[in-house]
């Protein structure tokens, strides 16, 4: 394993900021510390499992660090249907082949190039069809969710948690989903649980934010968990839909835009 400082770059697309739902798992933020994990081989795959607010959702594209080299590889995109919440995923959704050049430093963006409908509980999976480096990343804050986190290991005898390997943290693949609101981040019970600016949406058992200033609220007040108030006169009501308003962007810093290839899809 490596670890390393990484930047994470806001990549440019044709979908607004507003029109895609961020899912994650990681607690990854620009500037900090990763670790690659260089022990995956041929058929191997590091996935993550995620939860949208409702099945239906489209897939519109899924980010990833893939580093500790330059060299460029072939990865292997899965989706699978993950409803039955076991260690082993149900049916594939889509597959594909994805070429990519490793860098420490920027986020690697992978789009579909045919609608991809999900159940509300998916999975998302990253084939190696090679050895070693460059690899995925999983973050260095030394807290694995073990629900959400997997591996497909033949010599490890299949699917299993990525903790139980030995992985201290959560793999840095994230999934974007169609729809309005803020990103759904690391798994939660409570506010407490959540980062500076964030609250626990527990319907959906993730961290989550609706605003970043007033300006995201349309004129209302943005309060400290990053939730939109209806009319502070009254109390400070939260807004009941969370589909409203321009979310703000979640990385002010440069951008970069890369566009990988899909070069094979089956059914």
């Amino acid at each position: 394993m490596r670890l390393v400082g990484a930047l994470l770059l806001l990549l440019l697309g044709s979908r607004s900021a507003a029109a895609d739902v961020e899912l994650k798992n990681d607690s990854f933020i620009d500037g900090q510390a990763v670790v690659f994990s260089g022990g995956f081989g041929i058929g191997d795959i590091g996935a993550s499992r995620f939860v949208a607010p409702e099945a239906g959702r489209i897939l519109t594209k899924v980010q990833l660090l893939f580093g500790a080299a330059t060299t460029t590889k072939t990865m292997t995109l899965r989706v699978y249907d993950d409803t039955a919440g076991t260690d082993t995923p149900g049916n594939m959704l889509f597959f594909g082949d994805f070429e990519m050049a490793g860098s420490d430093t920027a986020m690697q963006e992978l789009q579909p190039d045919m609608p991809v409908e999900l159940p509300a509980q998916f999975r998302i999976g990253l084939e190696f069809q090679h050895q070693g480096v460059p690899t995925i990343a999983n973050d260095n804050d030394m807290t694995n969710a073990a629900d959400r986190n997997y591996l497909f290991a033949p010599n490890l005898g299949g699917w299993l948690k990525s903790s139980t390997a030995g992985v201290k943290g959560d793999w840095i693949i994230r999934a974007f989903i169609d729809g309005e609101g803020g990103p759904i981040g690391q798994v939660c019970t409570g506010n407490g649980d959540c980062p500076t600016g964030e609250f626990c949406d527990t319907d959906i058992g993730a961290c989550t934010f609706e605003c970043r200033t007033t300006d995201d609220c349309n004129g209302n007040i943005c309060n400290s968990l990053g939730q939109c108030l209806i009319d502070a006169s009254e109390g400070g009501c939260c807004r009941t839909d969370r589909g409203g308003g321009e979310v703000a962007a979640l990385f002010g810093i440069g951008l970069v835009a890369i566009l990988l290839r899909r070069r094979r899809c089956a059914g």
